[in-house]
């Protein structure tokens, strides 16, 4: 509640000193000429502090929701992954609410905000379209980690508001795999791609080790230890480099490209094929469309080698954990999906484990 003092000086002059006490809260004071500004000072205070709006340090004020997107823009998010995604979304949350004062940034307006957005459709070629529940959860992950900075390193807020907004329910993810005679079809086109020799190393290397493919095509020598069986992904999705062993055709493919390799300047394995490309990694789209319509397969997609990998070693006896550590994923949660195709090797476990202790096996 708050509490109205009036002070009178020794000239005479009479001053207003309002203190607000709330329980569990630090008291906040201040003081002013005015009973009417005193008054107006205290239910704005008191409102805010209620709402977890309130911060007692004067570096966030006068600070804008705008101000601290252009201060991670140019700070923070240059050494980001995903740096397009990341600014486009930024731009979005700077026009609706650039001009508010961020210490009026709370849940239930970013809440306000982001129902906005997904009630808006937006342009997808010639025709409007609604944003699905993870784009809008996209947006608000862009945002969360501007609100952060302001909080934990700025000191222009005292908390992030983005915490307390409930993310939308998600699709979930798609688990297309290869069959075996799909993969078959596929590596055989791979072989057919005469000018893009490359190709079938990169599908098999995407099979076998589940890499992405920038991940793949921004592989450089020096990541690669063909001694010792094994590459590191370095440009990874999450800034954490892995190492996966190699094996199988992968490998004898990759160790043959070692002793084929063009000798040039580039440090890369997948190259450009032009002088002007030659650092950057190889651009292998028009040859793989081929490659799918030659193996007649529809809605794939190169990524969905990536779960073709997960979904190989989860049939063949790879728990959640070890599928997580060789994909990059630092939690359990993106890899549940494949939980189905270990239910034969957990039987399997169980057999196993049962005969060791009753020293027979179950009928």
């Amino acid at each position: 509640m708050a509490a109205f003092e009036k002070r009178i000086s020794k000239d005479g002059k009479i001053t207003h000193r309002v203190k607000i006490r709330l329980h569990g809260r630090s008291p906040v004071s201040a003081t002013f000429a005015r009973l009417t500004d005193a008054k107006r000072w205290a239910v704005q205070t008191e409102a805010a502090i209620r709402e977890g709006r309130h911060f007692q340090s004067s570096a966030g004020k006068g600070k804008t929701l705008g101000e601290a997107i252009d201060r991670y823009i140019r700070d923070i998010l240059p050494g980001l992954k995903d740096q397009a995604h990341r600014h486009t979304h930024l731009q979005w949350w700077k026009e609706k609410g650039g001009d508010t004062a961020l210490l009026n940034v709370t849940a239930p307006l970013l809440t306000e905000w982001r129902d906005d957005l997904k009630s808006t459709p937006y342009l997808a070629g010639k025709s409007r379209k609604p944003r699905s529940e993870a784009t809008v959860n996209r947006y608000l992950a862009s945002l969360s980690p501007v609100l952060e900075a302001a909080s934990e390193e700025w000191g222009w807020i005292q908390d992030n508001p983005c915490r307390k907004i409930r993310r939308g329910r998600e699709a979930k993810g798609r688990t297309q795999f290869l069959s075996d005679n799909e993969r078959t079809r596929l590596l055989e086109a791979c072989t057919q791609a005469k000018d893009t020799p490359e190709l079938l190393i990169i599908v098999l290397l995407a099979i076998t080790t589940g890499g992405r493919k920038g991940e793949i095509v921004g592989l450089r020598w020096r990541d690669v230890d063909l001694k010792r069986r094994r590459i590191t992904f370095v440009d990874t999705k999450n800034g954490d480099s892995r190492t996966v062993p190699l094996a199988g055709p992968a490998f004898t493919a990759l160790q043959d490209w070692a002793k084929i390799r063009p000798i040039d300047d580039t440090s890369l394995v997948f190259p450009g094929r032009t002088e002007k490309t030659q650092d950057k990694p190889l651009d292998f789209q028009r040859s793989w469309q081929t490659a799918l319509q030659r193996a007649q397969l529809n809605d794939f997609r190169f990524h969905d080698l990536r779960h073709t990998a997960a979904s190989y070693l989860a049939m063949n006896g790879a728990g959640l954990r070890e599928i997580a550590d060789l994909l990059g994923h630092k939690t359990l949660a993106m890899v549940q999906r494949y939980s189905h195709l270990t239910q034969d090797h957990k039987a399997s476990v169980v057999e196993r484990m049962a005969d060791a202790i009753f020293g027979t096996s179950s009928q």
